[in-house]
C-alpha cells in the first residue's frame, strides 16, 4: 500500500508540474523574446526648449509609438523632443510585436519656464534696449556690456551706454555717446593706463565711416574722432600695440584694412588688400601659429538699392607681418541674396579655432566649419536670426546663438545640444569660470528689451535669480 501511495503522490506532482510548464509555454508559444515596453530619459526635469533624449530598452517589439503628452507623437525607436511651454508631461510608449500584442510604459517629466532663471534690468516702456557688445574688462576683471537705448515715443533720442557688472549682476552705467546714424557694431579697447576707446561703425544707405569716443579711467570725456573713409569692426593686441581691422575706401573701392596702432592708440600704418572683383571687409580676426586668420566678405557696393550685392564670405591668412599668405572666397553660401544693405556688415562677425585645427566662421545667420587651410567642411544657415549673434569655442566643440536658441556643435559642425533660451540679439557668449554668460536682447511688442542669463558648457541653464 505504501508503494501505491507514493506512486500516486509522484503522479500528482508530475501532473501539477507539467500543467505549470504547459501554461508558460502557452504564454510564449514560439519561444521568442517576451514583449516588454521600456525606455529611459536623460532627465526628468528640463527647461523649456531643452532637448530631451529618449533611450529605448524595450524587448520583443517590432514597432514603437511614443506619445509625448503635448500632442506630438513619434514612431522612432530613440526619439528626442523639446517642449515649448512649461508644465508636467506624461510620456507613454506603446510597443507592438509580430502577433499585434501591445505593452505600454509611462514616465513623467517636468518642464521649467526658463525666464525664472534670468535677470531683467528695468527698461522703461517706450524704450528699446539693444546689446551691441559684451566682454570682460581686462583692467577690473568685470563683465561689461555696450548697449544702445532708443526712445521710441519721446524726444530722448538714441544713446549708447557702458554697463559694468559685479558678481551679483548689479551694474554701474555710464553714457558714452549719441547714436551716429545706423549702427549694429560697437567695441571697446581698454588701454593699460585706464583710458577707454569706444568704436562705432556708421551707416545709412552707404558706408559712412567710424566714430571713436575716448574717456579716461574716471569717465572724463577726452575726445571724439570721426572718419568718413574707414570702418573698424574690432581689434587684436599685438605685443604692446594694437591692430584694428575692418574696411577702408581706397581708389573708389572698399578694401580690407588692418590699422597698426601704438600703445597709446595712435595709428601709424594701414595695410590694405583687395579681394574679389570689387569691395571687401574684415569682420573678425584671430591669432594662430605663424600669423593671423581673418573672416569677412567680398561684395559690391552700389549707389542705389540694393546697396550691397554679390556678397560672399571671405577667409584670409596672414603671416606675422600681415602679408597675405592665401585667401578663400566661399562661393557656396546662402548670403549672396540675403545681405543687401550696409548695416548688415555692421553685425557680429566671428571666427574661432577648435582644438583639432578646424576654423569656425559665423555671421548673418550662416555658420561654416572649415579645415585649417580653409576647405569648407560643413555649412548651416539660420534664416530667421538677426545679424547680431554669438560664437564661442569650447576647444573640442563650439556654441552659437540663433533666434531663440543656443546650439552646441562638435568639431565637424554636427549639432549635439540646444537650449531654447528665448533671446533674439546676442553679440557675445562670455566664458568665465566654466560658465557661459549672455547679455541678450529679446523682441517684445515692436520693442527690444534685455535680460542676463548663464549656462554651463552643456547648455544646462544656471539660475541667476536672487
Amino acid at each position: 500500500m505504501k508503494k501505491l501511495y507514493l506512486l500516486g503522490v509522484c503522479l500528482i506532482l508530475f501532473l501539477s508540474c507539467s500543467k505549470d510548464a504547459t501554461n508558460i509555454i502557452d504564454d510564449n508559444p514560439d519561444g521568442g523574446v517576451a514583449l516588454i515596453a521600456c525606455f529611459e530619459v536623460n532627465s526628468t526635469t528640463l527647461n523649456v526648449g531643452e532637448m530631451l533624449e529618449i533611450s529605448n530598452c524595450s524587448e520583443g517589439a517590432t514597432s514603437y509609438l511614443f506619445d509625448f503628452g503635448n500632442g506630438e507623437t513619434s514612431e522612432q525607436a530613440n526619439p528626442a523632443i523639446s517642449y515649448e511651454t512649461g508644465g508636467s508631461y506624461t510620456i507613454s510608449l506603446t510597443v507592438t510585436n509580430e502577433d499585434q500584442e501591445t505593452k505600454t510604459k509611462t514616465k513623467t517629466v517636468n518642464v521649467i519656464v526658463i525666464e525664472a532663471a534670468y535677470l531683467f534690468p528695468e527698461i522703461p516702456a517706450g524704450f528699446t534696449g539693444l546689446p551691441l557688445e559684451s566682454g570682460i574688462n581686462p583692467i577690473t576683471g568685470n563683465i561689461y556690456s555696450i548697449e544702445l537705448y532708443q526712445d521710441n515715443e519721446g524726444t530722448g533720442g538714441s544713446k549708447y551706454y557702458y554697463r559694468e557688472f559685479d558678481e551679483n549682476f548689479q551694474y554701474a552705467s555710464n553714457y558714452i555717446a549719441d547714436k551716429p546714424y545706423n549702427s549694429g557694431s560697437a567695441f571697446a579697447n581698454f588701454y593699460p593706463d585706464g583710458e577707454m576707446n569706444f568704436v562705432f561703425a556708421r551707416t545709412l544707405g552707404g558706408l559712412y565711416g567710424t566714430q571713436e569716443v575716448n574717456y579716461n579711467i574716471v569717465w572724463t570725456f577726452l575726445n571724439t574722432i570721426n572718419s568718413a573713409t574707414k570702418h573698424s569692426y574690432g581689434y587684436l593686441p599685438n605685443g604692446a600695440e594694437y591692430r584694428y581691422f575692418g574696411t577702408q575706401v581706397d581708389g573708389g573701392l572698399y578694401k580690407t584694412a588692418i590699422e597698426k596702432r601704438n600703445s597709446s592708440g595712435d595709428a601709424y600704418e594701414v595695410v590694405l588688400n583687395n579681394f574679389g572683383p570689387a569691395d571687401s571687409m574684415i569682420g573678425d580676426m584671430i591669432e594662430v601659429d605663424g600669423g593671423y586668420v581673418a573672416y569677412g566678405a567680398v561684395f559690391t557696393k552700389n549707389l542705389s538699392l540694393p546697396y550691397v550685392s554679390d556678397y560672399k564670405p571671405l577667409l584670409v591668412f596672414f603671416d606675422t607681418d600681415f602679408n597675405v599668405s592665401s585667401h578663400v572666397i566661399f562661393e557656396e553660401t546662402e548670403l549672396s541674396g540675403q545681405v543687401a544693405n550696409c548695416n548688415d556688415l555692421n553685425g557680429s562677425y566671428h571666427i574661432t579655432k577648435l582644438s583639432n585645427g578646424n576654423l569656425v566662421m559665423y555671421s548673418n545667420g550662416e555658420v561654416r566649419v572649415a579645415d585649417s587651410e580653409g576647405n569648407s567642411l560643413s555649412r548651416t544657415y539660420y534664416s530667421d536670426s538677426s545679424n547680431i549673434q554669438a560664437l564661442v569655442s569650447l576647444g573640442d566643440s563650439f556654441v552659437i546663438s540663433t533666434n531663440e536658441y543656443l546650439r552646441k556643435f562638435n568639431t565637424s559642425g554636427a549639432q549635439t545640444a540646444q537650449l531654447k533660451y528665448n533671446g533674439n540679439h546676442l553679440p557675445e557668449l562670455i566664458k568665465k569660470d566654466n560658465v557661459l554668460i549672455f547679455i541678450t536682447g529679446y523682441d517684445l511688442e515692436n520693442e527690444i528689451k534685455i535680460f542676463y542669463g548663464a549656462c554651463d558648457n552643456d547648455l544646462t541653464l544656471i539660475d541667476l535669480s536672487p
